[in-house]
């Protein structure tokens, strides 16, 4: 079980809850704790948000106004909500928190500080373990791991992974037999144990043809479905990548037929099927960066059961990993790039904005995408006060977390957490963003390309999306020869995208410096892990550069210092 579930079980919750001090402070840790919500969630929820279902309730949760799932909401919770609601003179309609999700954090911090005072072990503890804790508790108490995500609002079922056991022997035998009966329940025979065989065959494709047709063919060939084919969304549209036992015109008679199924963006995890002349079509979700950018569609026959549903549904995020990572080896190892610069004069964007609002110049130090979602930028800030930049990134909707790491004669170090910006949009690209510049409102962006790359829907998209943005200049560029060969290539072959997030957050927000820049709680916090979860990437991260940079290297006697 995770460590920061352990540390705040039942007699840690307890202490915590204790420590309080005010009304406020205790709703809050039970919203993170028993509701699953994160402090943006929390600063949203309104008393005309719950409902009731069966004798029980549910907790509507908003992101941006708009209601993004429900959760369960004990009926303590509820009553401890309207006795605050009612002692703060807060209408229904209105919301509980007048506050911004930052102070939320800080309050969460603050209590813990407290209650570290009789329970060392509860120090750090933040508003992301009060989320495990929940998650934690659901499984204790035999919840599926689908649902938990489901309420808690995780996209991926992995991220749960440090909360689960290994299942042992009896456990196994016990699920594959039930799966197994399922199946011969629904009138399909066709094993699951296909998908270990495409995920060797996407670790070994190198392009995202080589992927599209690999999965195709594994599809028809492995598991024994009547045709598999792969289409990416264009503009609004798709278009057939690859194609195995069914011709493109075909795919593209089923694309039409079923546009509104095809082509209606479906949710992740989400498998629709569809009639066809053929017979059933699985449509399945091609996931890239948390959201859907393609579909896998599948003759299926006769249907599809539970258990393999689940499978393609998991199928559809593996694709999209294998072709991320793909595209950003193939930017890694490419001689050849395009460079673009865009000029965003967009306030939304953050970078931008600050610099117009504070009269301050802003320089990009590091950028480190986080789950396709945002994106963690160390930004030098000249001419503005820490306390002011601050202030403005509590009130930018584009920004979910800031904090101050290092201040300086010149200026600060910050590292913000934005989710609303042109780079963002690059990076889902596979482009590299490697410069940010900002002042007087203008924000300069320079990102790499693969040379191959389609740049003109790129282009679009962006300028589209944040319509004072331009582009500005466009260039090929030959790469020095040693980007594609020694330390580099042996590190990105072995680091795991999320070993090298980690890592380059670690770096850039000073947590290799003496004193740190900042504490492994506070970089979790920033990449929305556990800290367990967190110190197990960095350590594997870490033996994978020491091992690239001492292995393979020649055998010389070492000669004796000069002394």
């Amino acid at each position: 079980m995770d460590g920061a579930a352990d540390r705040i079980g039942e007699r840690g919750y307890e202490q915590l809850r204790r420590a309080a001090g005010t009304h406020r402070s205790d709703l809050v840790l039970r919203l993170g704790a028993e509701a699953g919500l994160r402090p943006a969630e929390m600063t949203a929820v309104r008393l005309t948000d719950i409902t009731e279902f069966e004798g029980h309730r549910l907790l509507a949760v908003r992101e941006d106004g708009e209601v993004v799932r429900e959760t369960y909401l004990p009926d303590s919770v509820e009553h401890d909500m309207r006795k605050y609601a009612n002692a703060a003179g807060t209408d229904d309609d209105e919301p509980l928190f007048s506050v911004s999700p930052r102070r939320l954090q800080m309050l969460v911090s603050e209590v813990a500080d407290r209650a570290a005072d009789t329970a060392p072990h509860l120090h750090g503890v933040s508003t992301r373990d009060l989320r495990w804790r929940f998650a934690a508790s659901l499984l204790d108490d035999g919840v599926p791991p689908d649902v938990v995500c489901a309420l808690g609002g995780w996209d991926r079922l992995d991220r749960l992974d440090p909360l689960l056991d290994e299942p042992d022997r009896e456990t196994i035998i016990t699920a594959v037999d039930g799966s197994g009966r399922r199946a011969a329940a629904s009138g399909s025979q066709r094993p699951v144990n296909w998908i270990t065989a495409v995920s060797e065959a996407l670790a070994a494709a190198a392009t995202g043809e080589a992927i599209a047709t690999t999965v195709c063919d594994h599809l028809t060939e492995t598991a024994g479905f009547e045709f598999a084919w792969l289409a990416e969304r264009t503009g609004d549209g798709l278009t057939p990548r690859a194609t195995t036992e069914i011709s493109e015109a075909a795919v593209e008679q089923q694309i039409d037929a079923h546009i509104e199924s095809a082509s209606t963006p479906l949710d992740v995890g989400e498998v629709r099927v569809v009639d066809d002349s053929v017979g059933s079509v699985a449509l399945v979700p091609l996931v890239r960066e948390n959201a859907v950018s393609g579909v896998v569609g599948v003759g299926t026959g006769e249907g599809l059961t539970d258990a393999e549903r689940a499978v393609l549904s998991a199928l559809g995020v593996q694709i999209g990993h294998a072709q991320v990572a793909a595209e950003r080896k193939r930017l890694l190892l490419a001689d050849t790039v395009t460079e673009l610069e865009f000029h965003c004069a967009d306030e939304r964007t953050f970078t931008a904005g600050v610099s117009e609002a504070l009269h301050c110049t802003v320089e990009l130090s590091g950028v480190v995408p986080v789950a396709g979602q945002s994106l963690l930028y160390y930004l030098m800030v000249e001419d503005a006060s820490a306390d002011a930049i601050l202030s403005y990134a509590d009130d930018d909707d584009g920004v979910t977390d800031a904090r101050l790491l290092e201040e300086h004669s010149d200026g600060v170090l910050l590292e913000v957490v934005v989710t609303d910006t042109p780079a963002l949009q690059l990076v889902e690209s596979g482009g590299r963003i490697r410069a940010v510049t900002a002042t007087d409102g203008v924000a300069t962006i320079a990102v790499e390309l693969p040379s191959e790359a389609e740049i003109r829907p790129t282009v679009n998209a962006i300028t589209n999306a944040y319509r004072e943005t331009s582009l500005a200049a466009k260039r090929e560029t030959e790469r020095p020869a040693e980007t594609d060969t020694g330390f580099r290539d042996r590190l990105t072959d072995t680091l795991s995208d999320r070993q090298e997030t980690v890592l380059q957050a670690a770096y850039h927000s000073g947590y290799f410096e003496w004193p740190r820049g900042s504490t492994a709680e506070e970089l979790a916090d920033s990449l929305d892990v556990s800290s367990p979860t967190l110190h197990n990437h960095l350590r594997k991260a870490q033996q994978k550069v020491l091992t690239a940079f001492f292995d393979d290297r020649p055998a010389e006697p070492r000669q004796p210092a000069d002394n």
